[in-house]
């Protein structure tokens, strides 16, 4: 499996910044990111996504979610300016894509954009926590981890 080009959806993408099971996972495509070994793929998004969650551990964890927030964005600022993070709009064409996607799959909205957004990445393999989501990937054709 190529994993030159990597999509971390949110449920990845948060547990760089906070440690919790799988927080490996994301370590690990974060250093070899780092070491210009991969390209992590993301959609717009995730970052909405990872706010609300960070927003959530906040009252549930008492971490301090803006603080959590502007660690992440600066990160993938940094490894963006060295073109080891692509982070993808969301599009009104990806939106009808993603639609589809939910009336097909019966998934969410949010999985299916991520799903999507994957899928224009151009090769990139789909990194999530959530197992249904892994299999609909999987089910569509996509090359997952773990």
């Amino acid at each position: 499996m190529d994993e030159s080009r990597i999509y971390l959806d949110t449920s990845i993408l948060i547990k760089r910044y906070v440690k919790e099971e799988g927080s490996d996972i994301a370590d690990w495509y974060f250093h070899m990111a780092q070491r210009g070994e991969t390209v992590i793929c993301l959609s717009e998004i995730n970052l909405g996504e990872a706010a609300a969650v960070f927003d959530t551990y906040s009252r549930r964890m008492r971490i301090d979610a803006n603080v959590r927030l502007q660690t992440m964005l600066s990160e993938l600022k940094g490894l963006e300016r060295s073109s080891s993070v692509e982070i993808y709009p969301v599009s009104s064409y990806l939106i009808r894509k993603a639609i589809k996607t939910v009336l097909e799959q019966h998934i969410y909205i949010i999985d299916a954009v991520q799903l999507e957004t994957c899928i224009e990445a151009h090769g990139a393999v789909f990194c999530s926590a959530d197992k249904e989501l892994n299999a609909t990937a999987k089910r569509i054709g996509m090359e997952t981890v773990p």
